[in-house]
């Protein structure tokens, strides 16, 4: 069985699906305290194990989003259940969504070492960017409203929504297809956050051959097949400039194809 399904690989943090709940255990969990950093809002507020939560969240059925640093260190995590599925009718021979999945932001939390430096927001881009829905939370303090409203672009349910028009009074939403639209927001804002690698070798060569130092054809290599990993996220003008650059390089720079 497929553990765990690797999303997005920003530097030496991964962004990941767990699949299963045996993948929990291959997890190092740091949990926190008054004088020890790591997670503390599930233990502090209900005196939960977080393997415990994690994996009843796997069991529960529910999609539980990750961020991991180097092999197993788990830095941040996001659990959403699926409330409702998407509803497709025919349209001139082709079958087109109508009705969007609706699913429920359970929970979210980000390790105390790695928060204010955009993990938080590269790990709910990913996930909503998989799961392509509109997705509900109901936040729990006035930090949080904050920084779903302010940071991600959520906007309060005032009409009644989904296949059956409940009311979520109180919810917050964020609609398809900015749900889905919000990854290349992020990628575009933050570049260095969310393709570090990509970033650092940009900036390496093209000092590099402003200063006529030598460049290995690995680099270039390795440049061209990052930036088309990128597939279009980052900003217009960015990738036209790194393309720019990488077309420099061929023309300076021999490389065996």
């Amino acid at each position: 069985m497929q553990e765990m399904e690797r999303i997005h690989q920003a530097g030496d943090i991964s962004y990941a699906l767990l699949m299963s709940s045996e993948a929990v255990d291959t997890l190092d969990i740091d949990v926190g305290a008054v004088d020890r950093e790591g997670f503390i809002y599930f233990h502090q507020k209900f005196g939960m194990p977080y393997t415990f939560l994690l994996k009843k969240s796997i069991e529960s059925g529910h999609f539980l989003f990750v961020s991991i640093a180097g092999n197993d260190k788990l830095i941040g995590f996001a659990r959403f259940e699926k409330l409702e599925e998407q509803t497709e009718k025919e349209i001139k021979g082709k079958m087109n969504v109508v009705s969007p999945s609706l699913f429920l932001l359970r929970s979210m939390e980000v390790h105390s070492s790695f928060r204010n430096c955009g993990i938080g927001r590269v790990l709910f881009s990913t996930a909503v960017y998989h799961l392509k829905g509109n997705v509900l939370t109901i936040p729990d303090n006035p930090e949080a409203a904050s920084f779903f409203s302010k940071k991600l672009g959520f906007t309060e349910v005032i009409d009644p929504i989904g296949n059956f028009r409940q009311k979520y009074e109180g919810y917050l939403m964020l609609a398809y297809p900015r749900a889905v639209t919000l990854w290349h927001e992020i990628a575009t804002r933050y570049p260095r956050i969310v393709y570090p690698e990509l970033i650092d070798l940009y900036e390496s060569l093209k000092f590099r051959l402003n200063m006529g130092k030598v460049i290995p054809c690995n680099d270039i290599k390795r440049f061209e097949t990052l930036l088309g990993e990128c597939d279009g996220m980052i900003s217009g003008v960015m990738e036209k400039e790194m393309s720019r650059l990488l077309n420099e390089l061929r023309r300076y720079v021999r490389c065996d194809t």
